[in-house]
């Protein structure tokens, strides 16, 4: 409640302060017919703090040099010499746009002196904020709530009525002290039977001018929670210890539900949710409210939802003496409309009991898992934002919070030691880091998952929400929409899960999926062929016999087609051992896919033949560094599949190559520098350059979530044209020298320097080479012995380069010679040439070639501008906040 101070009261409060700042005590009042008229300490609009004044007397009064100040001695504004003011005239002050100004605040008064800052002309103190407070009327009234009318006669508010609104959304839980530090929440609940639309409510705490708004399009399904940090936006606020919240519609003054506490307590909730009293809870963030002092000895242990062999949740009997009957009890997820899982039978007194979700329902990313009684009541819950990189645990075990467990324990003793986090041996991302957005914000919604891009640049990707198959085109620097199909199975039903998808080299469609929406807790990994037009599945594979059992939400996440031509000229094996033989299957889309499991991170080869059936070649294991497999994407005439894992991995990409005709690992890359770790990246894929294989590709990443509205991300590629040889004649040429190969016989041991490179390479192979300290500076890279110019370039910011070998070099010991630009030697390295298994004629198209030049041949060098991704053009490489 504000409230004012008359002068008197005002000297008596001056006179009897003891402790902070002490106010002067204020001459007699001066006689004079100016006085405060207007206040505004906090406005609606970030609009300045300001001091209205106004003369209600007959004749103009001369305040040069009076002086404002606020509760603060210290803080002083003089008036302007020269300032008359007029009978019935305003004047305005705005104390904190000057140097040393001072603002208003919440608990602050404003008050006027005279020029010898002793002698107090009116005073105006309040205890809260108001946007505006002024004299009804001006000069001679009360105080009261204004609308701002700085200069102008003062109108009072007309408070618009609050009223309570009729809506089924409650405030279900209030984190207001977190032992650990973490932000304070606000949990809400829908207890209806029907989606509520959140767009634009408010939040409030016990401030009538804090409105905290929540983003457009949020909406509440009948029994699902959204939990709200209020602090973290410039709108928000923290939760006091003796605070409430209060919920309103868009309006502001609908007054939906709302709870208040006079002491913190760890969390508070509704038991039963939606609709039961407040009690002291246990903090259940996005699951059902458990009152923390619950008497039942049952407790949710431990939690997998990313298993191979399907999710689970392990029950706990913390009674060491006596066994309990769970027959009737029931287990759900955060998903009303799914089947409960219904339990039986007893579990022992200090036992354990793991029970299978599937098929009522799998466990996702972001899930949760509720315990219930014969009666409907909660005995225990919880929830998680993303999936545990083993299992999720309560450590101790039965008794401590929820943390990530270091091995999985199906109904054993949680294991609690401490993850030691695995050395990650990675490379820095040899492409272009700057990543730009490659569609306009809102373009897509959430769940986009593959994408791929055909040989004419078209840019195909799936929503594995929606079932949806989006074409894309590129339009100035992004891509557009230009057609869209819902995707069926082959009988024209269902809601494939579609994870990813591949495009053939005459542009055949063929999409991996985890299951059939329509049935969420059953798995179904399988391959389907889409007719473009219709969006219908003309073929289906399922692969579960190859990938064996996988959780519903675990399944093939990735796909990508490698030609036959490819595939024999890498003399790709089969499961016997054998080479891949193309004319040995029918009708079989003209080459073979690799499909990447979500679960396992197993990536496996399979033959998909016209009539149905499918042949597994051979399959590759995870790695430390790459755990999953989320997207794949095949360098067409080379040796390269990229596999991208996400935000587990911190969005590191991968390379596997054959080796004798087996698929092996060999690099790893971290991110790009400009991409955030922490993004939901599904999907990748490169536009390379034909004419030019040296050429940094334009690269595509789509995510699950489309953070900051945004799901496809890009990374421009290199100008896309056939690289030429220097002219030594020409003076604008970026390298007019005709360098010469320093003489073998200064090859030596004390020569060597600070040059590394591979320790072996094959003829045709593009290798990197660092030479420390010399970032930015042109050199000239040699193979010897016969002496072979490899490129002339411009070392990247991290001091390396990568050059290609001659497709027909000699194999066997030579070295990588580096010099400066004018010839002198910088220092060597020995490199091993060794037998690759595809033929020298068969080396990747534009390799070979015996001297690349330029300034921008090395990984890591950014080049501006988006374009057309394929044919000699350059490509445009191009799950949380709720609160707008």
């Amino acid at each position: 409640m504000r409230r004012t101070l008359s002068l008197a009261a005002l000297a008596a409060l001056v006179g009897t302060a003891t402790t902070g700042t002490l106010l002067a005590g204020p001459a007699d009042a001066a006689d004079t017919d100016v006085v405060i008229n207007e206040v505004q300490s906090n406005s609606a609009d970030d609009s300045p703090d300001f001091v209205e004044l106004t003369n209600t007397g007959d004749d103009p009064v001369d305040i040069s040099g009076w002086i404002i100040r606020d509760d603060d001695d210290d803080h002083t504004f003089a008036i302007d010499a020269g300032t008359v003011l007029e009978p019935g005239d305003f004047a305005v002050f705005e104390t904190n746009e000057i140097d040393d100004g001072f603002g208003l605040g919440s608990n602050d008064m404003a008050r006027l002196f005279t020029a010898d800052g002793v002698t107090l002309v009116d005073s105006y103190a309040w205890t809260d904020h108001a946007f505006s407070e002024g004299r009804v009327p001006d000069g001679t009234g009360e105080f009261t709530d204004t609308e701002p009318t700085p200069g102008a006669a003062n109108v009072e508010r007309d408070a618009p009525q609050s009223y309570d609104a009729e809506e089924s959304v409650a405030v279900n839980e209030v984190m207001s002290d977190d032992p650990d530090g973490g932000e304070d929440w606000v949990e809400l609940i829908n207890h209806g039977d029907a989606e509520v639309d959140l767009s634009g409510w408010i939040l409030r705490d016990d401030d009538d001018l804090s409105a905290l708004p929540i983003a457009a399009g949020t909406t509440l399904e009948p029994g699902e929670f959204l939990v709200i940090e209020t602090g973290v936006t410039d709108d928000g606020f923290g939760l006091g210890k003796n605070d409430m919240i209060r919920l309103y519609l868009a309006d502001g003054l609908g007054l939906v539900d709302s709870y208040a506490w006079t002491e913190h307590a760890f969390t508070e909730g509704r038991v039963p949710d939606g609709t039961g009293p407040f009690v002291d809870a246990t903090a259940t963030r996005g699951s059902a409210n458990v009152a923390r002092d619950s008497a039942n000895p049952i407790v949710i242990n431990e939690v997998e939802s990313n298993g191979g062999i399907g999710d689970w949740v392990e029950l706990a009997n913390t009674d060491t003496e006596q066994s309990l009957d769970l027959t009737g009890w029931t287990i759900i997820d955060n998903d009303p409309t799914h089947e409960p899982v219904e339990l039986s039978g007893e579990i022992e007194s200090g036992g354990y009991l793991a029970v299978m979700t599937e098929p009522n329902f799998g466990l996702g990313n972001p899930d949760s898992v509720t315990l219930r009684d014969a009666e409907g009541t909660v005995v225990d819950s919880v929830s998680w934002q993303d999936h545990a990189p083993i299992t999720l645990g309560r450590c101790p075990d039965m008794t401590g919070a929820f943390a990530d467990t270091s091995e999985a324990t199906f109904e054993l003793a949680n294991a609690c030691e401490e993850i030691t986090a695995p050395e990650i041996d990675a490379e820095p991302w040899p492409f272009a880091d700057e990543i730009t957005d490659a569609v306009a914000a809102g373009t897509f919604g959430e769940d986009m998952s593959g994408v791929d891009i055909a040989t004419d640049g078209t840019v195909y990707a799936v929503n594995n929400g929606t079932s949806e198959l989006v074409t894309m085109a590129l339009d100035g620097d992004q891509y557009v929409v230009t057609a869209a199909q819902v995707v069926t199975y082959p009988d024209g039903g269902g809601e494939p899960d579609t994870e990813g998808v591949t495009v053939t080299a005459d542009g055949q469609i063929f999409v991996s999926t985890e299951r059939d929406n329509a049935a969420g807790g059953t798995s179904r990994p399988s391959v389907l062929r889409v007719d473009t037009e219709t969006g219908t599945a003309t073929h289906e594979w399922n692969l579960a016999e190859i990938t064996g059992p996988l959780s519903a939400n675990g399944g093939l996440e990735g796909i990508e087609w490698i030609s036959d031509a490819d595939a024999t000229a890498l003399g790709v094996r089969d499961a016997e051992g054998g080479e891949y033989d193309p004319a040995a299957f029918g009708e079989h889309f003209g080459g073979i896919f690799a499909v990447a499991v979500e679960s396992t991170g197993d990536i496996h080869l399979v033959v998909l033949e016209g009539d149905g059936t499918s042949t597994h070649l051979q399959s590759v294991a995870p790695s430390e560094a790459m755990p999953a497999a989320m997207g794949l994407d095949w360098r067409a005439g080379a040796n390269e599949l990229w596999v991208l894992c996400d935000e587990a991995c911190d969005n590191r990409t991968s390379v596997l190559a054959f080796d004798g005709g087996e698929l092996t690992r060999s690099a790893t890359y971290h991110a790009p520098t400009g991409m955030n770790p922490d993004y939901t990246n599904e999907g990748i894929a490169f536009a390379w350059c034909d004419v030019n294989a040296a050429a940094d590709p334009g690269v595509l990443w789509i995510s699950d979530t489309a953070h900051d509205g945004v799901s496809l991300r890009a990374a421009a590629g290199e100008e896309c044209v056939e690289p030429v040889d220097p002219d030594p004649t020409d003076p604008t040429d970026p390298d007019p020298t005709d360098p010469t190969p320093t003489p073998d016989e200064d090859l030596t041991e004390d020569t060597r320097g600070s040059v590394t490179a591979p320790a072996t390479a094959e003829p045709g192979e593009r290798i990197e080479v660092t030479v420390a300290g010399s970032e930015g500076e042109q050199v000239h890279v040699w193979l010897h012995s016969e002496p072979v110019l490899l490129a002339t370039a411009t070392m990247a910011e991290n001091g390396t380069v990568a050059v290609t070998i001659p497709a027909d070099a000699d194999l066997g010991d030579h070295q990588v010679v580096v010099q400066a630009a004018d010839g002198t030697l910088i220092g060597w390295a020995p490199l091993e040439l060794v037998a690759g298994e595809a033929a020298d004629d068969e080396a990747p198209q534009g390799e070979g070639s015996l001297a690349e030049t330029g300034s921008a041949v090395g990984p890591a060098l950014a080049v501006g501008g988006l374009g057309t991704a394929l044919l000699g053009l350059m490509l445009v490489a191009t799950r949380r906040r709720l609160l707008g």
